[in-house]
């Protein structure tokens, strides 16, 4: 009896740690039609420069990764795409980094350097979707887009 029970904590531990383990995901959803006056309008400004700047097929959607989410690190999607973060300077942040991606490859793998892999499903009416990962808390930030939403912040 006593070593099923410590079988049976031992078990318990595991599964606790492993699901405290795991990274958070934080999903958030924005379509131009539901977006308040004074956001459409801001949005509206700068909408006719950021569809030259990140042109895009209507069979692509477009990864924008916000680049002081993975300072140090390098990415790689399932469809081959690579690419780095170094940190130049003493910056906090350096805007974004855009990738496209054939919608019909399904969902989207990202691997990072420091071994953490993620999954990011594709969604309906959204082709382009914004993607951060904070280390510190082990969040996964991925937000969906149906326009450009680009960072400008240098």
């Amino acid at each position: 009896m006593e070593i099923n029970r410590r079988i049976f904590l031992i078990i318990s531990f595991f599964i606790l740690t492993l699901v405290s383990c795991q990274t958070k995901k934080v999903i958030l959803y924005e379509k131009y039609e539901n977006l308040d006056s004074e956001k459409k309008s801001e949005v509206d400004e700068y909408l006719t420069n950021a569809k030259k700047l990140i042109p895009k097929k209507e069979s692509e959607i477009i990864l924008m990764f916000q680049y002081n989410c993975f300072f140090d690190k390098s990415l790689k999607l399932n469809n081959g795409y690579e690419t780095k973060f170094p940190k130049i300077s003493n910056k906090n942040h350096y805007g974004q980094r855009f990738a496209a991606f054939e919608k019909k490859n399904g969902n989207i793998k990202i691997s990072l350097s420091n071994g953490r892999k993620f999954l990011t499903n594709q969604k309906d009416g959204y082709d382009y979707i914004g993607v951060c990962y904070n280390e510190k808390e082990s969040k996964l930030y991925i937000e969906y887009f149906d326009y450009p939403h680009m960072l400008v912040l240098e």
